[in-house]
């Protein structure tokens, strides 16, 4: 079993323009597109486009949490998230004729104890050995450190599989937690090891490699349109995967939760690593090509699967 956690979950507003972003300006949208978001979330949904299944838990808020409940049981996506005051935050990506991306993200609400101490409750219902958990996503405003790191170890401690899509002090807390996969991109592994940035593969599997000193069992560092570097320490090699042809960014939005989703898929299917890399970098790219946080079906993830290349480093 698969199990998304979005401690600040949303709902994403999609709007495109017919011309540049004018600001301070009305901008009229030709188009406007609702759904549940929140990177957890985003893996769910990204898992149910691969033909898999997943429980999404987290935070609801309000009308709007009802909303997005409902968008999630519509799509046959299983939740069982924790009712709180106030109301769900929304998220609004602003897409123009050029296909620039804006994007306004109210912070959430604020969690009072004894919201985290259901949340903690409700978990026990999935603490079951071998099942797979996602923590993907920012916290909501306030969340103490303490309680992100309670829920790495809850996990862990149950002897449950980890996986960790987060940034800044909260990657550090995961790290000291032996997450099973942890997912940064260039940027976020830069500061997390402290190196600069990097697309150069040879660089890039430099920098995994610290990460796994500091705890993680295995890595996946995305790249956009370069692919993807993945370093594991029980694997003898480093793999980097990319597409031939690239494929360029056409949404971008929502592309490393494809690929998060990816990689708990493959994990519950048992498959090999080199398995894993090609599926997460194909999920990626093939949702690359789409508007929005929109998922790529199954059938357009294999198109790109075959076209993807393997390297040894």
């Amino acid at each position: 079993m698969i199990i998304t956690i979005t401690l600040n979950a949303a709902l994403d507003r999609t709007q495109r323009i017919e011309h540049p972003l004018q600001v301070g300006k009305l901008n009229r949208a030709v188009s406007s597109h609702l759904e549940p978001g929140g990177k957890g979330i985003n893996v769910s949904r990204a898992i149910k486009a691969l033909g898999g299944s997943s429980i999404a838990l987290g935070f609801s808020a309000g009308t709007n949490g009802r909303i997005m409940k409902d968008m999630l049981t519509a799509a046959d996506i299983h939740h069982d998230f924790v009712d709180i005051a106030g109301q769900l935050r929304i998220n609004t990506q602003i897409i123009d004729a050029q296909g620039g991306h804006t994007e306004v993200n109210e912070p959430g609400n604020k969690l009072d104890d004894s919201d985290f101490l259901r949340l903690l409750d409700r978990m026990e219902n999935y603490l079951d050995e071998g099942n797979i958990f996602v923590l993907a996503g920012s916290t909501p405003p306030e969340f103490p450190l303490k309680n992100y790191r309670k829920l790495c170890k809850t996990i862990k401690k149950h002897g449950c599989k980890l996986i960790i899509d987060a940034q800044g002090e909260l990657l550090q807390e995961a790290l000291g937690c032996e997450p099973d996969f942890v997912k940064p991109n260039i940027f976020e592994l830069a500061e997390a090891v402290g190196d600069k940035p990097s697309a150069d593969p040879e660089v890039v599997v430099h920098s995994a490699r610290k990460m796994l000193d500091m705890g993680a069992k295995a890595v996946c560092v995305s790249m956009g349109q370069e692919g993807a570097l993945l370093t594991a320490k029980d694997e003898p090699e480093s793999l980097y995967v990319t597409t031939t042809p690239k494929i360029y960014d056409e949404g971008a939005v929502g592309t490393g939760d494809a690929m998060v989703g990816a990689i708990a898929n493959a994990m519950h299917a048992g498959m090999k690593f080199d398995e894993v890399a090609r599926y997460a970098v194909a999920m990626g790219r093939a949702c690359a090509r789409l508007a929005g946080t929109e998922m790529a079906s199954l059938k357009k993830v294999y198109e790109v699967y075959e076209t993807t290349q393997v390297y040894v480093l």
